[in-house]
């Protein structure tokens, strides 16, 4: 299956900016790709989800289409832990009158019925559930990883602009990273000068095999590192009233889990990350 949706290309980068300026412009255009990638793996989830159901789908409509003797005794032998005496007392309840006419609610029993049975299947963790499920985690773990990195680049973008506009001293680990971030964009900028343009492929979702175009791919991991080098530094503050502090104490509280809403300075506000999981069967 492929993905037509297009990435997002950063706009060029002027590498002789100065390195606080350009350190914002490469964490803004990280910003865009890493929201890109969140995206495309969101669509990744989905078909993931939609190959399991699929699948269980595909298992359920062969093991249980209809009340017979045949259809009951073929589901003892595929999955004896499912038949149970509810099983068996539904099958009797809903078997077709002389054989050939259906019963009223037989088709609300079969439904309820081929429901339980999938939930027993995805529950019983065959083989190729376990596939489908190590997949999904591992989809799921990446696009959470890229969640968090995503509001760590931009709680730094909104530091390093504070920084910008008060004029206050910058601390010496955060001019080195800085410094170090400015390096960063230009190499990258380098790199991207020699490579010919819009040299890409097609995103094939099916095998989570997708297709950058060169200008977007390096700037996302950019800012990887950003809320290790940022975890200790706090952005400057002017006076406030003491009411506009107890307001954002309070902002914080509800945006953070508890044990993180006590804290005001703008670095701890980078632990706070989304969680997205989705459920194994839906």
């Amino acid at each position: 299956m492929l993905d037509t949706h297009a990435s997002t290309t950063p706009p060029a980068l002027d590498t002789s900016l100065p390195d606080m300026q350009l350190a914002i412009k490469g964490l803004q255009h990280a910003l865009l790709v890493i929201q890109d990638e969140i995206a495309r793996l969101g669509r990744f989830l989905e078909y993931l989800q939609q190959q399991k159901r699929q699948w269980l789908e595909n298992q359920v409509a062969g093991l249980l289409p209809g009340f017979s003797a045949s259809v009951l005794d073929a589901l003892v032998l595929a999955c004896p832990g499912f038949v149970d005496d509810v099983v068996r007392a539904v099958f009797r309840e809903n078997r077709k009158l002389l054989g050939l006419f259906a019963q009223p609610g037989a088709a609300v029993a079969l439904t309820g019925l081929q429901v339980r049975l999938a939930f027993f299947l995805d529950q019983q963790k065959g083989a190729e559930i376990r596939s489908a499920d190590e997949k999904i985690s591992s989809a799921t773990e990446e696009k959470q990883k890229l969640e968090k990195l995503h509001y760590e680049t931009q709680a730094a973008i909104q530091m390093l602009a504070s920084y910008q506009s008060s004029g206050h001293p910058i601390p010496a680990d955060v001019q080195a990273y800085i410094r170090q971030l400015a390096e960063r964009a230009r190499q990258i900028a380098a790199q991207q000068a020699v490579v010919p343009a819009n040299d890409t492929r097609q995103d094939n979702i099916s095998t989570h095999q997708y297709g950058y175009d060169h200008a977007a791919y390096p700037w996302l991991y950019y800012s990887h590192d950003v809320g290790l080098n940022f975890n200790h530094a706090a952005a400057p503050t002017a006076a406030v009233p003491a009411s506009q502090h107890k307001t954002e104490e309070h902002a914080a509280s509800e945006l953070c889990p508890p044990e993180q809403g006590q804290h005001h300075d703008a670095r701890d506000t980078l632990a706070c990350h989304a969680d997205d999981r989705l459920g194994a069967y839906s």
